[in-house]
């Protein structure tokens, strides 16, 4: 485990950290130990409003750390280790600044879930640095059976967030809310798979396709989450997700799409309420 240390800026002065009033300020996450069904140790962050991260872990379980061992535990996060910088040869779509979250805009960070494994290297900044790019690439055209793209969020040369269309529910929660609207299952795959063939059209697989990653908009699917989206042959960093791929791989490939929809028409086989085209009158 780290030891929180205070943050040394240029000049030689000390930053303190930001002080936490409620866990509300902080996103955390429990390590857990699946063996012993226990947890293992406690990792937290927070992001100022000048994208400054704040990082904290703790033996602890979340429950047994105190408001004062929070803000005794956090400390700043080089910029470096993981917001990109701007490359020179690309061009990148700069959102604008009014769109700051809310109701209609998902700011997506980088994924700092890995950041206790993943410290010190340039793993985190360079994953934010490929799903920009590959929104970028697919923004081109847009895409109805694709989140909308708004651009990147930038602070002193780097891209600290990608900024998303706001959806309401993935295919997972909807599948379990109570008296949900019915799907027109085939119209619904018939989309979905219209939209990764799209994906295919630009030479990219998408490499993650699972209920998760689906979201429901006016009943139609929209496709989420391209953090392992690469171009076919090239390696990839993440692995797809247990049960939704055939095999463990390295590669970006378009037949880990396609076995994912066979897994997809699968799942949709077995849940209720779903209006089959067929049986309309």
């Amino acid at each position: 485990m780290a030891t929180a240390e205070p943050s040394t800026l240029s000049g030689g002065e000390t930053k303190k950290p930001p002080t936490v009033t409620s866990l509300r300020d902080l996103t955390i996450i429990e390590a857990w130990d699946w063996e012993t069904n226990k947890p293992k140790y406690t990792t937290f962050y927070l992001v100022t409003d000048d994208e400054e991260l704040w990082f904290g872990e703790s033996p602890k379980n979340k429950r047994e750390i105190t408001i004062e061992e929070y803000n005794s535990l956090l400390y700043r996060v080089r910029d470096n280790e993981i917001y990109p910088e701007i490359p020179k040869d690309v061009k990148i779509t700069i959102a604008p600044d009014v769109l700051r979250g809310g109701d209609s805009v998902f700011v997506k960070r980088p994924g700092l879930v890995s950041y206790e494994a993943m410290r010190g290297t340039d793993y985190i900044s360079n994953a934010l640095l490929s799903e920009t790019l590959t929104m970028e690439e697919i923004s081109k055209t847009p895409h109805p059976g694709i989140v909308g793209y708004y651009g990147c969020r930038v602070r002193k040369g780097r891209i600290t967030a990608i900024l998303l269309e706001r959806l309401g529910q993935t295919l997972t929660q909807y599948e379990s809310t109570p008296n949900r609207e019915p799907l027109d299952k085939e119209k619904f795959l018939e989309a979905f798979e219209s939209t990764v063939d799209y994906l295919h059209s630009l030479g990219l697989a998408h490499n993650d396709i699972n209920p998760d990653n689906i979201m429901i908009k006016d009943g139609m699917p929209v496709l989420i989450d391209f953090g392992g989206c690469q171009p076919f042959g090239k390696r990839v960093t993440s692995n797809g997700t247990e049960g939704w791929r055939e095999e463990l791989f390295f590669t970006s490939e378009k037949k880990h799409d396609i076995y994912a929809l066979g897994k997809l028409r699968e799942w949709f086989q077995s849940f209720g309420n779903i209006r089959h085209t067929d049986l309309q009158m």
